[in-house]
């Protein structure tokens, strides 16, 4: 059975733990739900806690209030640690600030956007997409929160879906690399009690659009069964 090493980027704000517990949680959730046989790993990577070298199938960083630019401890052991999975060979996914770490650490960049926060339900359109990936959508809709976002690639990787506002809304490289700036895991009453705290930082239209947005359909069940199929991939 396929194992997931899930790299815990953040701490949930005390008052949603106890509904939440963590954005590791939501995710392994949502996998398991849809394939009952994955086992998780977690890893509490603000202490210090990061896989040993091939102990899962594949490791996916989560979101985080944290930027890939800040100085936190933490951050520069991250980034080390994804350069040498990836110099191994290991199946890497990121979601939100994972995707931008993800590309930050591997050659790319990601910064604080000049166009503010992105947030509620975006639709970001198809434009390559990997050879193992079974589904030909043209389009995927999902929750957004986020004022970082990744400005270039690294060396090799693809577009694999973007928008005006943020161009490189989900990425990939070959069958090594999995990222998505949207989060499948988010239900409309996480990002409700989640933004409404950030009400002042993000601004009343804005955030009143936004969950206003958030109770249509998306596509989270859509990009967990691609999460999953990257997931179960056959090894080199």
């Amino acid at each position: 059975m396929p194992t997931l090493g899930l790299l815990e980027a953040d701490v949930l704000y005390d008052d949603l733990i106890d509904d939440y517990q963590s954005y590791g949680t939501m995710l392994a959730e949502l996998l398991c739900r849809l394939n009952p046989a994955l086992t998780c790993q977690f890893y509490d990577i603000h202490n210090g806690e990061l896989p040993a070298p091939g102990s899962c199938d594949a490791y996916l960083v989560t979101g985080s209030k944290t930027g890939v630019y800040d100085e936190d401890s933490w951050l520069a052991p991250l980034a080390q640690w994804i350069e040498q999975a990836f110099t191994r060979g290991e199946r890497l996914l990121g979601i939100c600030f994972g995707h931008q770490m993800l590309a930050h650490s591997l050659g790319g960049h990601a910064a604080n956007s000049p166009k503010g926060w992105g947030v509620g339900h975006h639709t970001t359109v198809v434009q390559q997409r990997p050879l193992w990936l079974n589904d030909d959508t043209e389009a995927f809709q999902l929750i957004y929160s986020h004022r970082d976002q990744v400005e270039s690639l690294p060396p090799g990787a693809h577009c694999l879906a973007g928008s005006e506002f943020c161009p490189l809304a989900a990425w990939y490289l070959s069958d090594q690399v999995l990222s998505f700036q949207g989060h499948p895991e988010f239900t409309a009453e996480y990002f409700t009690r989640l933004l409404e705290r950030r009400r002042e930082d993000v601004g009343n239209t804005l955030l009143d659009q936004a969950l206003e947005s958030i109770h249509q359909p998306n596509d989270s069940e859509r990009i967990a069964r691609w999460m999953l199929e990257f997931i179960q991939l056959p090894k080199r």
